[in-house]
Formats: structure tokens, sequence, C-alpha cells
């Protein structure tokens, strides 16, 4: 049968019209990220995408790397320029500076029909800026205290539950004539030294601010800062974050502090010290942790592509992805109970890892001017550490400087 003229010219049209509208529907999704090509995350967020793609036809997710050291400049000038990428990845401590700047959207209402606010840990609360929430948290950690087995049983002592038995196990455990240490920690100038610090800050359930001021003079913080002194003082001067690690690892050390990313690391100790490695929770009332990563849609991403960027935000915290997160990053998800019983049998590990994260409370300034400068801020802490590691200044003393110092280098609104 022949088709009548109209209905031919129209089909003719349609056919010619079919490609052209196949390329306007189709999209592509900007993801840069410094953790692209990182053994475990790489992993995971190819899965991430996979998913989404699969479930999006016709939408691409362009993932490449940027060095972490260039990321965060690379990122402030882009958004400067009013050209951020589709799926806005960031180190969460950066989060407040681009939050000020207007630059990031409102996810309230998207959040409204998801189950994200009833399961993340409290953690996820460190997106919030101004009232509202700009961002899915990634990853929200608990530090872990890494113990040398074998050093403990020589001394004596079991795994210290308390602060003052972690002292006492610290220097109990120090035998410097056999280049032993009690503890392994930062000992030169650091931004870590304010984790270090925190550790007992918040571990005690103190905060570096209260009512609107810093509480520095505070008598417990000074105990808190004198605390963790007396702990330095059984560990190798001159080491950095990095090296304090291999310490540990290479059996020369009772002690770290550190967070879930260090296992790997024990994993590959030597031989005759990998199996007297071993893992447990802070022996505080409370557990320090932090946030380290988050997405992000663009404020001045909207319309389809802001929903696009949604959905794949929406496949990252499904409960099979987060679960995955766990297992191959070695990192806590941020979905508690995250880790099903059969891989929690088969890693142990992660259980306290997620269990750390999930009961973890925040160990950095949450007052918005001091997380707009948080560098300045964690160097003025760090300097203060390094001046009662390195001299016999009394710590009320060192304390009462470093908050003369910060009221005049950060005022806090």
């Amino acid at each position: 049968m022949k088709l009548h003229r109209r209905q031919m010219l129209a089909a003719s049209a349609a056919a010619l019209a079919a490609p052209s509208i196949a390329r306007a529907q189709a999209v592509t999704l900007e993801f840069p990220s410094w953790q692209a090509e990182e053994p475990g995350n790489r992993e995971w967020l190819r899965a991430v995408i996979a998913e989404f793609e699969s479930k999006n036809a016709g939408v691409k997710v362009n993932l490449f790397q940027i060095p972490f050291a260039q990321f965060v400049n690379q990122m402030t000038t882009r958004f400067a320029g009013n050209n951020p990428p589709d799926i806005v990845h960031l180190p969460a401590r950066n989060f407040p500076s681009f939050a000020a700047q207007d630059w990031l959207a409102p996810l309230d209402d998207r959040l409204k029909g998801t189950d994200i606010p009833a399961t993340w840990t409290p953690l996820r609360e460190e997106m919030v800026w101004d009232g509202k929430t700009q961002g899915v948290l990634l990853m929200g950690y608990g530090s872990i205290l890494y113990y040398n087995e074998k050093l403990l049983a020589e001394a004596g002592l079991g795994v210290p539950t308390t602060p003052e038995q972690w002292l006492a196990a610290i220097e109990k455990t120090t035998k410097r004539d056999q280049g032993v240490f009690g503890l392994a920690t930062t000992t030169v100038e650091h931004p870590q030294l304010l984790v270090d610090v925190g550790t007992w800050v918040t571990g005690l359930g103190l905060d570096w601010l209260e009512g609107g001021r810093y509480r520095f003079t505070d008598p417990k913080i000074v105990d808190a800062f004198e605390q963790y002194r007396k702990s330095v003082r059984f560990a190798p001067p001159g080491q950095s974050t990095e090296s304090t690690r291999q310490i540990f690892a290479d059996g020369k050390a009772a002690f770290l502090r550190d967070g879930p990313w260090v296992f790997p690391i024990t994993q590959r100790a030597p031989e005759a010290v990998r199996p007297h490695l071993k893992m447990a929770r802070l022996p505080f009332k409370f557990v320090s942790g932090g946030t380290s990563n988050s997405f992000h849609i663009a404020a001045k991403t909207t319309g389809r592509k802001a929903d696009l960027v949604w959905e794949f935000i929406r496949a990252a915290t499904s409960p099979a992805l987060q679960e995955q997160f766990t297992v191959l990053t070695g990192s806590p998800a941020p979905r508690r109970d995250a880790l099903g019983a059969a891989q929690a049998e088969k890693l142990p590990h992660l259980k306290l890892v997620n269990a750390s994260a999930a009961e973890a409370r925040n160990l950095f300034p949450v007052v918005p001017s001091v997380r707009e400068n948080y560098n300045e801020f964690a160097r003025a802490v760090a300097q203060a550490a390094m001046r009662m590691q390195s001299s016999d200044t009394p710590t009320a003393t060192v304390l009462a400087d470093l908050q003369r110092n910060l009221e005049r280098q950060i005022p806090l609104k």
C-alpha cells in the first residue's frame, strides 16, 4: 500500500529529525575529582557511574583526575569564573569557603524525599551552612586507636579504656634505649597537630569555642592540652604524620591515633610485626572525628542538569553502593549500618571503623567565621602545640597567648 504524499513527507521529516532529537537529549556530566585514580575510590566511583548511566539513557559522566595539591585552587577559579563542574566533589574542610560565596545549591527540598536525614551519621550536619544543607557527606570518620599487642603484653598491660590508662601505658611501653616509644604522633609543625590535640579536647567532651568566644583559657581546656603534652613526651621527636605511621608499622611504637586509612599500612608491616598490630576504640568517653569529602550541586546548575546530578548523588547513597564504598575504600560510609553481616564477618576491622564513625564527634570548629578561616586556625593551634613540645613554657601561658592571637587574627562574628 502506497503512503499518501502528506504522510510520506511527515515520515521523512520525522526520520530526519530523529538524530537531532537524540543529539539534543544526550548529556555529559563533567566530574573532576582528586580521587578519580586513587585505588579503592577509583573503583567505587566507576561503580556509581555505571549504576547511574544504566538508569539514565543518553547520559554520560566524564570523570577525570586533578591532583589534590591543585584541586581546590582550580575549583575556586572555576566557580569564581562562573564555570563550575556539573558534579561537584569537595574536600569537606573547604566546603565552608565555597558555601560562603553562595556557590552551592541548597538541597533540603531534595533531601526530604530520601532516607538520608534519618540514616546518615550525625557528621552530616557539617554540610549545613547558613541554615541550609548544601551538600551530601560522602565520608565522615571516627579516629581509631592502633596498638602493638606484643609491646603491651611485654609491659604487662591490656588495651587502655580511659585517658588515664592510656597515658600510663604510653609511658610504661617507652624504651628509649631500645628505640621503642609509647606513642607515634606528629612532632613537627603540621595541621595534623590540631587533630592530635583535638583528640583530647573532643574526647573529654569539650569544644574549642563556646558562647561566641574562644575557650583556650578555660581550665578544662588547659588540662586537656596538658594531657596531650604529657603523651608527646614519649614520642620520637621531629616526625611527620607520614613517618609516624611507618614507625608504628615497623613495631617501634606501642600506640598510634589515626584514621581508618592507616589499616592498609599495618597490613604491609614486616611479617614479624604484622600479627601484633591491632585496632580498638579510642580510650575516651567521646570518639573524635571529622569529615573528609562530599558531593554538591553548583548553584549555577539548574533544570535537567541539576536533576541529573542529584540522581547521580542518589545513586551513590544507595545501601548497596554504600556497603561497596566501605569494602573498596576501607573507610566508613556515612550511611549507618552500611556494612552487612557477611562483610562484617569477613572484614571485622571495618565493623570498628563504621562503629567509630557512627558515634564520632566533630573535632573541628563549627563557628562560621572560624570554618571559613580553618587553615589559619589550624596553623595557630599547631604553633602552640609545637611550643609546648619544644619549651618549658607553662601550658596555661601558651594557651593564653594562643587565645590572644586568634582573637586578633580570626575575630568571632
